[in-house]
């Protein structure tokens, strides 16, 4: 057994691979110093000090997940697999690459869970499991593969200038030149069930984007027009390669078999080169002959989703645009002014922070918005009083805190890389609050008026993720939802005073087992919480009543509710799902004692095909760091 070693990296190669860590620090002081530990197949690359306590975390998640598609794929990495971890980003993501060198980057800060849209899984191991689907199923070579490898002294980067590259490029990496529906969907859909079944392959949202598609008569995008037009003019951009993949995937591996599915990724010996060739050898028919049963399949399923649905009444409710937004941020309403106030993005218009004519549905764009991120837009917080809108910048980066006033459209920059979300106002003393994130770590801050400094309350241990964070009206209490390590989900209310002396028991909380519960605020009256989840399967407007307990659910859709704005006398707004984006929409919340619920494609799978459910990697924490090979 090969003892891990580290030790502060040097003028090797490898170094290369951290040129954009090391291009974003060269204009800061140095914090911290960028460290190497190699362990067998890994390389892992951190800045000393403020990541060391991951490594052990990071190193046992990738390990752990290796191993798993050693079994699963037949893949042995090439090389080692250099992993770079780096705090550049308010919002966790990774990537993975294979050429010339197996490679993954990994941003520490919480994944966001806005509306679902990615399952709450403990952010290192999904990131893990996910992206090393990646490196497996670019870098798993064939004999040809490993020849031209061998003969171009390795992976070929193809580059502009020399146009004959692509050829070797292709002859040493042939999968990697597969579409990224091609190569998300097979990294979702294997992640979903290494997580026994929690992940986008078997998610509310998933379920929600393909039932609305079936209701409203939608098209779908055939193998083509997803690369060249449903990932360009559509609201969820390169989601849609997520989205797409995954259900193929799963619709592929309940007709045939999850073994098929998996033949037809890996890269063994024999197998075709080219993705199309090794479908046909591997399902009997042309890939466009396949998909065409899956969208036929797709809404005959969803049809049956639909009908469920409707055997109790749906809820009642108006527009009040026209249009759908994109993705939308939390949004408010002034009754006095008759506006609500949110930040959209939407295709053809950049984002931006709007406000919507409650009578007609008239949007007046008031400031455009400075690195948006998809589905939630912006961080944004209202400030009723005084009528002013703060909002963030930056979101895929270190956010900034800004100003804004609706009536003079000026904009103000009240701290710079502040790395706080999740704002909320607090109309007592006019402080804002919001969750900030640095070093893969949580902290619930206060920022007094005139908003130029910030008091941190209290830090959470890495594993527990704060997000849609609430003031009540009258300033005693906070609620939040909040993600733990195990992947369970509840909202917590706690008291102001007690959060200030560094107390976070919650006063009341309320869960919904491993679903994301989204976007709960108070009520005008600070009795009632109301949010939405997929409980049921779809996501449904509840209403909690902090007093007694009480959980009820208040709207019944078809669709999905998101996002209410209580306006008082059980009268909401709420953010309508469309295929187009989110549609503000009024309800009446009224308790209802039945709600329709969904089968899930993911479901079907597993009770037809149960050998998903042996998918599930163990857990990482079983390899002792000290020993690992």
């Amino acid at each position: 057994m090969k003892v891990a070693r580290s030790r502060t990296l040097g003028r090797r190669p490898f170094v290369l691979a951290c040129a954009a860590a090391i291009l974003a620090l060269a204009a800061r002081p140095a914090h911290a110093q960028l460290t190497a530990l190699e362990s067998g197949p890994i390389r892992l690359v951190y800045f000393n000090g403020t990541e060391s306590y991951l490594v052990p975390h990071a190193a046992r998640t990738f390990l752990n997940s290796l191993a798993f598609h050693r079994k699963l794929f037949g893949f042995d990495p090439s090389e080692k697999v250099t992993v770079l971890l780096v705090d550049f980003s308010d919002e966790g993501n990774a990537s993975a690459g294979s050429v010339p060198r197996d490679n993954v980057t990994v941003q520490i800060a919480p994944l966001s869970l806005a509306f679902e849209t990615l399952a709450a899984n403990e952010r290192m191991n999904t990131i893990m499991n996910h992206e090393l689907v990646h490196v497996a199923a670019m870098d798993q070579a064939a004999g040809p593969d490993r020849l031209f490898r061998r003969l171009f002294g390795g992976k070929v980067l193809p580059v502009a200038d020399q146009p004959e590259s692509i050829l070797y490029f292709y002859l040493t990496s042939p999968r990697v030149a597969a579409p990224r529906w091609y190569h998300e969907g097979i990294a979702v859909f294997v992640d979903t069930w290494m997580a026994g079944g929690l992940g986008r392959a078997q998610s509310g949202y998933d379920e929600m984007v393909f039932r609305s598609m079936v209701r409203d008569g939608t098209p779908f995008y055939d193998p083509l027009g997803l690369v060249s037009e449903g990932t360009k003019v559509d609201f969820q951009l390169q989601i849609n390669s997520y989205l797409y993949g995954a259900r193929f995937m799963t619709w592929l591996a309940r007709r045939y078999s999850p073994e098929q599915l998996i033949a037809w990724v890996s890269r063994r010996d024999g197998t075709r080169a080219y993705y199309a060739a090794q479908f046909r050898n591997v399902f009997g028919v042309s890939l466009e002959q396949a998909w065409r049963s899956w969208v036929a399949d797709e809404h005959a399923f969803q049809t049956k989703n639909l009908e469920a649905i409707r055997q109790y009444p749906l809820t009642p409710h108006r527009d009040v645009t026209s249009r759908a937004l994109g993705s939308v941020s939390r949004a408010f309403y002034d009754e006095e002014a008759g506006r609500i106030y949110g930040a959209f993005n939407y295709p053809g218009v950049v984002a931006h922070v709007g406000a919507i004519s409650a009578e007609d549905g008239h949007i007046d764009k008031l400031i455009d918005i400075k690195g948006p991120v998809i589905y939630t837009v912006t961080s944004l917080a209202y400030d009723p009083d005084a009528r002013a809108l703060f909002y963030t910048t930056d979101n895929a980066a270190h956010r900034d805190l800004m100003l804004l006033d609706p009536a003079t459209r000026r904009t103000r920059l009240l701290q710079k890389d502040l790395r706080v979300g999740d704002l909320a106002f607090n109309r007592k003393d006019r402080s804002l609050w919001g969750i900030r994130h640095l070093n893969g770590l949580c902290t619930l801050v206060r920022i007094p008026a005139p908003y130029r400094q910030w008091e941190r309350v209290v830090s959470w241990p890495y594993g527990t993720v704060v997000y849609d964070l609430d003031v009540a009206p009258d300033g005693s209490q906070v609620a939040a939802s909040f993600g733990e390590i195990d992947g369970q989900q509840d909202v917590r209310v706690m008291s102001v005073d007690a959060l200030m002396r560094g107390e976070t028991a919650p006063v009341a909380h309320f869960g919904f087992g491993t679903s994301v519960p989204s976007g709960f605020v108070f009520s005008q009256d600070g009795r009632f919480l109301y949010g939405s989840s997929y409980y049921t399967g779809v996501a449904n407007i509840f209403r909690y009543e902090i007093a007694t307990g009480t959980l009820r659910a208040v709207s019944n859709t078809d669709t999905g509710f998101f996002r209410p704005i209580p306006l008082g006398d059980d009268r909401l707004i709420v953010f309508r799902y469309s295929g187009e984006g989110f549609v503000p929409t009024r309800i009446e919340a009224r308790p209802l004692d039945d709600v329709g619920a969904i089968t899930f494609l993911g479901e079907r799978l597993a009770a037809e095909h149960p050998i998903v459910r042996q998918w599930i990697v163990g857990s990482p924490a079983d390899i002792p760091f000290d020993s690992m090979p």
